[in-house]
């Protein structure tokens, strides 16, 4: 009798893998999230849609819900303590929103794959100002497709992701493309 009961243990559980999976594929548009460190940079070309809304708490405690910055140019950054080229563009990525402060645009840095402490830490090191949080579940990661870090996604003042960079990015780059975006309906 007891093998039975492992048996159909071991047959749920790969079901409900699969099963996962599937919805996972199905919510990314059938391009599989990994874990990884981008090997590919640039900007992507990305048919704009709607951006999938999500609430977050923040690394300093503070609620945010990305519907609620309608009306705002939105960079949602997705990095980790541990990436290098994450490490690399820190720096630039913190000026250039210091640089843009005063400007209705908003950086969400969503850090993926990490520990809070080391989190906390590199948001330190590089005096890194605008909202961060750990999507400790992965939701997030699925529902924008990241299939490596660092990842930036663009989205418009009506919520649409018009823009990808995938890698690290420039200075003159991501400005480029925050003027644009600023300067349009």
């Amino acid at each position: 009798m007891s093998k039975y009961i492992i048996f159909g243990s071991a047959l749920i559980i790969i079901l409900a893998f699969f099963v996962l999976l599937s919805i996972a594929l199905v919510k990314t548009e059938n391009v599989p999230a990994g874990a990884g460190v981008n090997s590919e940079f640039g900007e992507v070309m990305v048919q704009p849609k709607l951006a999938p809304d999500f609430e977050i708490t923040t690394l300093l405690g503070d609620t945010l819900r990305l519907s609620d910055l309608r009306g705002k140019v939105v960079m949602i950054e997705f990095w980790a303590s541990w990436c290098p080229p994450c490490r690399e563009e820190a720096p630039d990525i913190a000026r250039v929103y210091n640089k843009y402060s005063d400007q209705p645009l908003e950086f969400i840095g969503i850090d993926v794959w990490d520990q809070y402490d080391r989190a906390m830490a590199f948001v330190e090191e590089f005096s890194i100002d605008y909202p961060t949080a750990t999507d400790s579940t992965g939701e997030i990661l699925v529902n924008y497709g990241i299939r490596g870090i660092p990842e930036k996604y663009f989205i418009n003042k009506q919520g649409y992701i018009v823009g990808k960079f995938v890698g690290p990015s420039k200075p003159g780059k991501l400005e480029e493309m925050l003027d644009m975006l600023l300067l349009s309906n």
